[in-house]
């Protein structure tokens, strides 16, 4: 692997940088704080060092693949300098995390926070009522600036956060950029369609033709009968990129809820709806038909992109068109909202302004949660993004000369590892999941690709305008739901597939219904509704 003397993931290298570097920020955050900006706590009020005498805070957290050693870490290692705070990271594999988490929460062994946490809503009010976990609002308040300006800015944060009892008891990641919140849109191979003489499909009856003309000719010209129509991995994207055709998903999309708004805003359990039925029928004629990739439904992500590299593939979804590689990512252009038989050209495959919650949390060991707060609230600031996103210049990236920044070489072109794996040798952002908010003009990947750029802009007027949050519910609703979801939406899902390949056919319908019925759909619907009213009601 090839790296310039300036950016080497070694602790030498990072420890000298960092004591080159360690005053040459300019954020506002930076700025010399007054001899009376001192609280009692200990914790200058602004600017940094956060404290005057050093301090460490012990944290855990889900350490993604593509990571280097949290400690080791040039941000890591820049921010102590420039804080005075030293962070010692557990960082436990992504693989055995929540259960290792679990453990150590049980045996009352746990750290002072939690960083890139992967607290579930249930987590969150289960911990928080325990007190494990403690309410951050007075804290957001006194030592969060910047989250508490995004938060006036944009209250749907405030409210999809806050818990039923009205605590906070952990913070997201925030993105304003629609493009990666638009999830896996709808490619679609220009090349093949230009060779076809066809325009891009507009309709569910077109895009049908359009993969069968696919299907029927030698697109790639090798004299194999070996296109793929149309494919996607196992999270089984298909679907939500489809089922707003006919008007489902209007609340956006998380994955294993099946809990939406009819066009009266009344809560409904779409899985049952006479319309889902068609959307299962449609893709089942296409599986029938061998217009869809019948792996699909169990292939893992490097497969998947084995065939999209291959030149193999007319129609896919993915967040960003770069995982078709570079010798055929130019082939595709984003496919528009496809109008369905009732008149519906709804995406609704869409996420929240409030991306990701449950990203950090500080628990009752901890010795200093006001410097904890001033620690994670600078990355909700324009400076703190780029730090977080791009590193240090001269380092990590550099200035163009019109003005704007790119990584380095060894960043963005590593012979030997992608862009997330090299990013991950110096930040944790590749993975995501942690407390930041993501700025457009800091974000460097594929989410900013022209192409991701145009399907935004593409689809941004048809897609779901009401997008829920995940729901924080009172300790009795998510012990209730735990129980109800777990049974209703596995047997949502195997019948699904069963459906689509022919195991179980659409003469029993009524009875698939009848059964979800059986299972205790009606409570379902009363905690989804009564957490609806709660959350438009803060």
């Amino acid at each position: 692997m090839r790296f310039t003397r300036s950016w080497v993931p070694a602790s030498v290298a990072i420890t000298m940088a960092v004591t080159a570097l360690g005053g040459c920020s300019t954020t506002n955050e930076t700025s010399p704080k007054s001899k009376d900006s001192t609280a009692k706590s200990g914790v200058n009020a602004t600017g940094f060092p956060i404290v005057n005498e050093p301090i460490t805070i012990q944290m855990m957290g889900s350490k993604a693949p593509l990571h280097a050693e949290w400690n080791d870490m040039l941000i890591f290692k820049e921010y102590e300098k420039m804080t005075n705070v030293k962070v010692v990271f557990e960082a436990v594999p992504d693989t055995g995390y929540k259960e290792k988490r679990n453990v150590r929460i049980a045996s009352g062994d746990y750290p002072e926070a939690f960083y890139r946490a992967a607290l579930t809503p249930a987590d969150e009010v289960n911990y928080g009522s325990q007190g494990i976990l403690i309410p951050l609002n007075d804290l957001i308040d006194k030592y969060a600036p910047n989250l508490k300006a995004i938060m006036e800015k944009h209250p749907d944060v405030k409210k999809s956060i806050t818990a039923p009892d009205g605590n906070i008891y952990s913070l997201p990641q925030l993105n304003e950029q629609v493009a990666p919140r638009i999830n896996k849109k709808l490619w679609i191979n220009k090349k093949w369609l230009d060779k076809l003489g066809l325009p891009v499909p507009t309709t569910v009856e077109e895009f049908y033709k359009t993969l069968k003309a696919f299907k029927e000719n030698d697109m790639n010209g090798n004299g194999k009968n070996d296109e793929i129509p149309w494919t996607g991995d196992k999270s089984f994207d298909l679907l939500p990129g489809l089922r707003g055709s006919w008007g489902m998903g209007t609340t956006g999309n998380r994955k294993g809820v099946y809990v939406d708004e009819d066009s009266n805003g009344k809560v409904r359990f779409f899985a049952t709806d006479p319309k889902y039925k068609e959307v299962l029928e449609f893709i089942a004629r296409l599986f029938k038909e061998g217009l869809m990739d019948r792996e699909a439904f169990a292939q893992e992500l490097p497969q998947f992109n084995a065939k999209l590299t291959q030149g193999l593939v007319g129609a896919f979804h993915a967040s960003n068109v770069n995982q078709a590689g570079n010798t055929y990512m130019n082939d595709y252009v984003p496919a528009p909202a496809l109008k369905g038989p009732y008149g519906d050209q709804l995406f609704s495959n869409v996420a929240p302004f409030t991306q990701g919650q449950g990203a950090f949390a500080i628990t009752n060991k901890n010795k200093h949660p006001e410097a904890t707060m001033r620690w994670v609230d600078y990355f909700y600031s324009e400076e703190g993004s780029k730090f977080v996103r791009m590193g240090i210049e001269g380092i990590t990236y550099e200035k163009l000369p019109d003005g704007d920044i790119q990584y380095k070489e060894d960043i963005r072109s590593n012979p030997k590892l992608s862009l997330d794996q090299a990013a991950g040798q110096f930040s944790t952002w590749p993975g995501g999941g942690i407390p930041q908010m993501v700025l457009q003009k800091y974000d460097k990947t594929g989410n900013t690709f022209p192409s991701s750029l145009e399907a935004a802009k593409l689809l941004g007027p048809n897609t779901s305008k009401n997008v829920w949050p995940s729901f924080l519910f009172t300790k009795d609703e998510q012990d209730r739901l735990n129980a109800l979801e777990s049974d209703i939406v596995t047997f949502v899902e195997e019948q699904q597939l069963k459906f689509i390949a022919g195991g179980q056919p659409f003469a029993n319908w009524d009875q698939y219904v009848s059964s979800i019925n059986k299972m205790g759909v009606k409570d379902l619907l009363k905690i989804y509704e009564a957490a609806s009213e709660r959350y438009k009601k803060n």
